[in-house]
């Protein structure tokens, strides 16, 4: 099979994967609280960077070992937990498209703190990305007036 097709087919797996992971926390909310849902979900994770890996531990510096904690607790670890939480009280459908922020964000964060230079075309694509997921949430919120929103705020 040609390289350019298999990246085609990973690219497929990890959509199914990633897309399916938020309606997966709201089914093990049935039977589990939201702590062993978080605890889970850090769990798999961990065991699955271990084995794929295991081999380049040794090749990180003690300065990059801070940087992949930063990274493994912002983007594991607390996402693991804040959307547990945040699916007892909100569709999964309403997270997913919280999820979606996440370029503002990393955006955000990079100019912040990396002083990652501003692009308006990126900043333009964000926006109407940021204004599609308010527009969603507005439309959701009419749908469901039951649920209490301020939840999303955990996303």
């Amino acid at each position: 099979m040609p390289k350019q097709n298999l990246k085609w087919i990973y690219l497929c797996i990890l959509a199914v994967v990633w897309g399916s992971s938020f309606i997966l926390i709201k089914k093990g909310l049935v039977g589990l609280t939201a702590l062993q849902v978080g605890s889970l979900r850090t769990v798999f994770a961990a065991l699955f960077l271990l084995v794929i890996g295991f081999r380049s531990l040794k090749h990180i510096t003690g300065k990059q070992w801070k940087w992949i904690a930063f990274s493994g607790f912002f983007g594991t670890f607390f996402p693991a937990y804040l959307f547990s939480f945040a699916e007892t009280e909100i569709d999964s459908a309403i997270v997913s498209i919280l999820n979606s922020t996440t370029p503002l964000l990393s955006m955000l964060v990079g100019i912040a703190l990396f002083e990652a230079a501003f692009v308006r075309k990126k900043f333009i694509g964000v926006m109407v990305g940021l204004a599609g997921t308010t527009a969603l949430i507005w439309s959701g919120a009419s749908v469901n007036p039951d649920q209490n929103y301020w939840y999303s705020l955990l996303v």
